[in-house]
């Protein structure tokens, strides 16, 4: 009997992990799979420090601020500080998407090794962002971060 739920519970965490990994490999419409491609292009141009990719990545009234303390920055003042963050590493963990018509709500989970400015802001993070149609294309409008761990 114990080994038989020992089993079953090494199933169910397969399949949760199987079930997990589709979410980021396997959306289920076309937009949410264009969510997907423009988060990694977004995390692609962040870690080269690609302005032009970022700047086609973003809407004219972008913003981005932190769930862990009170900065924001508008569109152009974010993209000025590309050449201050240095990403060594990064892994998406986790991508989930919901579109409700012109307008896609995203959480990417994602760990990275990366200085700011020279200073260590290493760890994992929660992304959330709101995604806009604009003249038919997907355009990042909004998001906020929050930073899980901290370096020690």
């Amino acid at each position: 009997m114990r080994k038989t739920l020992i089993i079953i519970f090494v199933l169910l965490v397969g399949s949760m992990a199987f079930l997990n990994t589709q979410s980021i490999a396997d959306p289920k419409t076309e937009s949410e799979a264009a969510i997907v491609t423009l988060e990694q292009k977004y995390f692609k141009a962040l870690e080269s420090q690609d302005q032009e990719l970022m700047d086609s990545l973003l809407s004219e009234s972008f913003v981005i601020s932190s769930m862990s303390s009170q900065w924001s920055m508008e569109k152009e003042a974010f993209l000025k500080t590309l050449p201050k963050q240095v990403i060594t590493s990064q892994e998406i963990t986790a991508v989930k998407v919901d579109i409700t018509d012109d307008k896609a709500n995203s959480q990417v989970d994602i760990s990275m090794t990366k200085t700011y400015d020279g200073k260590d802001h290493s760890g994992d993070y929660e992304v959330y962002s709101i995604w806009v149609k604009e003249d038919g294309n997907w355009k990042l409008l909004e998001r906020k971060i929050k930073f899980l761990k901290p370096p020690a």
